[in-house]
């Protein structure tokens, strides 16, 4: 298989670069194909993208979902504004940072 300008070997697509003439939703389809890597929800996007869904891109892609008081809440798929691997990765990882800040900092853990 070759490998595309990215050097990326998971994605079918040429991904660089997009011209749907929205630079947003070409820098988010750039960044959804660069990080996913699940093949299955991968494909949802490149199928989108292949058959110049625009607008369905946009919706699911220049978009985010928010952690509320009953946690992530959406429907499962590839984009940023559902739950799929890569949201609940980000979503995680930026858990534990906020409370590693907020342990570390809104205590005395460095005091001496």
């Amino acid at each position: 298989m070759a490998e595309n300008a990215e050097g990326d070997l998971n994605s079918n697509l040429l991904h660089t670069p997009y011209h749907t003439g929205d630079p947003q939703l070409d820098t988010a389809i750039g960044q959804w194909l660069r990080w996913d890597k699940n093949p299955k929800t991968k494909e949802q996007i490149e199928n989108l993208l292949r058959n110049g869904m625009n607008k369905e891109l946009r919706d699911r892609l220049c978009c985010r979902m928010t952690f509320g008081t009953a946690g992530l809440r959406s429907a499962m798929g590839a984009g940023f504004c559902y739950i799929n691997d890569l949201t609940v990765i980000q979503s995680t990882q930026v858990s534990i940072i906020k409370h590693y800040m907020y342990t570390f900092y809104h205590s005395d853990f460095f005091a001496l």
